[in-house]
């Protein structure tokens, strides 16, 4: 059941939602959406060789750090003012670059990088462009999806081998290393660390093997889950089963995640086909207990990778 937005200050006090969009011209751009009045405005238009996406606030919400993605390579760059000239921080290196993640401070940015999305390691740059190292890379284990904890001192990160999936807590200084979850039956991926410090958000996808090495359509199904750090119990906030729900991000407040899925769609047919799927995403928020679940996207155009 939807609940509508209405003027419920619970979120309209919340900043804009940044997400990455197809509209008219075939460009993906990214966005940003006002909660209180559900409009939007685009921040980061594309081009006809590259799009604009997985858009993340900087702490202070003045600055924006974006993936300008190519077809066979990547770039990071930060946008620093509204209306500004974008400024490249990290150039391709040799194959995908993405999913970037603000350090508490402002200062730093933790991102995946490597030769193909089978092979991506974590990476951390300071936000001025120096500073490049690789904190995760072999040639063994995919990393994914670095987050921050709140103490700016360590990170989490999804890891894939051919054994099966995990979630590590990271020391950023050392590198070392310690599995919160693992699992060989189903895939773990999205993790992001709440404000509070205590529970990670979660993508869990029901088959273990690599999601998108043979995608379809059955392949592309996900719900969000949340892991308490305490206890380990893993708890679901979305429960669809066939249906596409992931990348989810919490609110500052941790009181929100927003999040991408297709739950609105028809059914495929078609098992193969999984760019339905995908053009047919858009942007839900739900609590963190799957209460007071709102779409806050409607059209015919992709709306996915969203944040707060």
């Amino acid at each position: 059941m939807l609940v509508p937005l209405g003027c419920s200050h619970d979120v309209t006090h919340l900043r804009d939602i940044l997400f990455q969009a197809t509209r008219h011209g075939g460009t993906e751009d990214t966005y940003a959406l006002h909660l209180a009045d559900l409009t939007t405005r685009r921040l980061i238009k594309g081009d006809s060789v590259s799009s604009r996406g997985f858009p993340t606030w900087s702490p202070d919400g003045r600055s924006i750090v974006y993936v300008r993605e190519f077809g066979d390579s990547d770039e990071l760059y930060i946008l620093d003012t509204i209306g500004g000239t974008p400024r490249r921080i990290v150039g391709q290196l040799h194959g995908t670059s993405g999913l970037p993640d603000w350090s508490p401070d402002g200062k730093s940015i933790l991102f995946t990088a490597g030769p193909s999305y089978q092979h991506e390691g974590a990476y951390i740059i300071r936000a001025d462009g120096s500073g490049l190292r690789a904190v995760l890379s072999d040639s063994v284990n995919e990393y994914r999806y670095p987050s921050w904890a709140p103490d700016g001192k360590q990170f989490a990160v999804a890891t894939w081998s051919r054994s099966g999936s995990a979630i590590l807590v990271v020391d950023v200084a050392s590198g070392s290393r310690r599995q919160v979850l693992a699992a060989d039956t189903i895939y773990l991926d999205c993790p992001q660390w709440s404000p509070k410090g205590d529970v990670l958000l979660l993508t869990v996808y029901p088959s273990g093997v690599y999601p998108w090495e043979n995608p379809s359509v059955n392949d592309a199904r996900a719900d969000l889950a949340t892991l308490n750090l305490r206890d380990g119990r893993l708890r679901f906030v979305t429960a669809d089963h066939d249906r596409l729900n992931n990348y989810g991000r919490w609110s500052r407040d941790a009181r929100w995640i927003v999040f991408q899925s297709d739950r609105h769609a028809p059914p495929f047919r078609d098992s193969t086909a999984t760019h339905y799927r995908f053009d047919s995403l858009e942007i839900y928020i739900v609590r963190p207990d799957g209460s007071g679940l709102r779409r806050v996207t409607t059209n015919t155009y992709f709306d996915g990778h969203p944040s707060w």
